[in-house]
């Protein structure tokens, strides 16, 4: 019998695998590499310096930024991904070789780095957004570095980062990169660093959004769990630039409740909102909390209960909200709750917007209703409003073919009738899951037959010869 060959395990590119492969054939290897990768050969250069302690290294990074910061010169498309590679080069020397030697002397330079992204982002297209990236990445890579200064050195941080808390930040990375330092650093530290900012706080009424030293005084506030802070911090602001109600949601996660009381009902002054590169990459954008949701959890925490339901009531009644019902409906008493249902289902059918009532019916869910509303309001059902009525006919198709029938013919009238050629596979399918509906044995509701409804629309619009040629035989067949 023939003997087979041993598989041997197929070795993987981490530690273990560049351990196996020997240092004399791995030296090879990176040697290659540096010789054909500008950007790889900078990065081992740096990595050697550190071998002779942090004046080597810190002598190498700086020349590197010196050349970056006085350089003028457009990049070009064609040279932007070598030019993506040199700016991760330098990152990361920084990040890994000179933070292994020196913590404190490499988030200098690291902050030096991200405060130069503005000159960088006069130079680049960047629609990519990869060189933003690299400079997000470098934000948080400061927090990191931070953390690992030493106790003792920790105090000597905020005036490296102050710099960059003056003027406009257009980009968002000089307010992203002081958050992550601020989140990192100790709490003896950032006492003091919070009453240096605010005795300098100074914001004029017409400043347009936030200065950066805003935020930092926020994270802040959240490092070291001090509701004073934000309570300071929105005291001090004009009005048209306050966030009661982000305020008044610490509060009340804090148990302050009168106080957040006083702060959601506090009106906040409607302005233009932007979002930076920086707050994208941020990952922590998040909408704001819905006012008359916090407030009635608010009053429930002052044991108001007779306020908090008339309260959800009131938001349920204005936008017809699934999610303020079913808290009326949970903390209503023994038995109230049916007559509190009752008079729901009764408001809904009195709603002026046929697509606000069937969206209620649709997440509440109480399908039968929305079948019956539907057939009932066949005429208000527009195929524009796709968003809703493609959803509400693929949930009651299979229990409620009639319901399903009138949403399916008005989203495909609503493309034949616009002549929409670039939707005509669309129209298709619907007209397909028509023929398919009709097939089906059962009541139509009184609904005109499927033949007499595709004849009538290709009588119409005898001309869209580019959807009748896509339509399939079977389409024509009637109930």
């Amino acid at each position: 019998m023939a003997k087979t060959a041993r598989t041997t395990r197929k070795a993987k590119l981490d530690r273990d695998g560049l351990t196996a492969l020997g240092a004399d054939r791995l030296i090879g290897i990176v040697l290659d590499e540096a010789a054909l990768n500008p950007s790889f050969k900078k990065r081992l250069n740096a990595a050697l310096a550190g071998l002779g302690g942090a004046a080597g290294v810190a002598k190498l990074i700086d020349n590197r930024l010196a050349a970056l910061e006085k350089s003028r010169t457009r990049i070009r498309w064609q040279k932007e991904r070598a030019f993506g590679n040199d700016l991760e080069s330098i990152s990361a020397s920084i990040i890994k070789e000179f933070g292994a030697v020196d913590p404190l002397m490499a988030l200098e330079r690291l902050i030096r780095f991200v405060l130069g992204y503005e000159g960088i982002a006069e130079r680049v297209n960047d629609s990519s957004g990869r060189i933003a990236g690299i400079y997000g990445q470098a934000c948080w890579a400061a927090g990191q570095l931070a953390q690992a200064v030493p106790a003792a050195h920790q105090a000597e941080i905020p005036a490296l980062v102050a710099p960059g808390l003056k003027g406009t930040d257009y980009h968002g990375f000089k307010t992203l990169l002081a958050v992550r330092i601020a989140a990192a650093l100790s709490p003896e530290v950032l006492k003091v660093w919070d009453g240096q900012l605010a005795a300098s706080m100074t914001i004029p009424a017409a400043t347009p959004f936030l200065p950066a030293i805003v935020h930092v005084r926020r994270a802040i506030g959240d490092a070291l769990g001090d509701l004073d802070v934000h309570v300071a911090i929105e005291d001090a602001l004009p009005e048209a630039l306050r966030e009661p109600v982000i305020l008044a949601e610490k509060l009340f996660a804090g148990g302050r409740h009168a106080e957040a009381l006083v702060w959601v009902r506090t009106p906040r002054k409607d302005r233009l909102g932007f979002f930076r590169r920086a707050d994208m990459l941020s990952g922590e954008l998040k909408a704001p909390p819905d006012r008359q949701r916090l407030e009635a959890a608010i009053l429930d925490g002052l044991k108001d209960r007779t306020g908090s339901q008339a309260l959800r009531w009131k938001a349920f009644e204005q936008r017809l909200d699934v999610g303020m019902l079913k808290e009326y409906i949970a903390k209503a008493g023994d038995f109230e709750e049916f007559e509190a249902l009752d008079r729901a289902f009764a408001h809904v059918e009195r709603e002026s917007n046929p697509h606000a009532a069937l969206r209620f019916y649709l997440e509440w869910p109480k399908l039968d209703l929305a079948a019956r509303y539907i057939v009932e309001r066949q005429g208000n059902w527009h195929g524009e409003d796709y968003e809703i009525l493609l959803p509400a006919a693929e949930a009651l198709e299979d229990d409620y073919p009639a319901a399903a029938t009138v949403l399916y013919r008005a989203l495909a009238v609503h493309i034949v009738t616009r002549g929409i050629s670039q939707a005509y596979d669309y129209a298709v399918g619907y007209l397909m899951k028509l023929a398919a509906l009709a097939a089906r044995p059962g009541d139509n509701e009184g609904l005109m037959p499927h033949g007499d409804f595709v004849a009538g629309l290709r009588k119409e619009y005898p001309r869209r010869y580019g959807l009748w040629d896509l339509v399939p035989p079977e389409v024509y067949r009637s109930q």
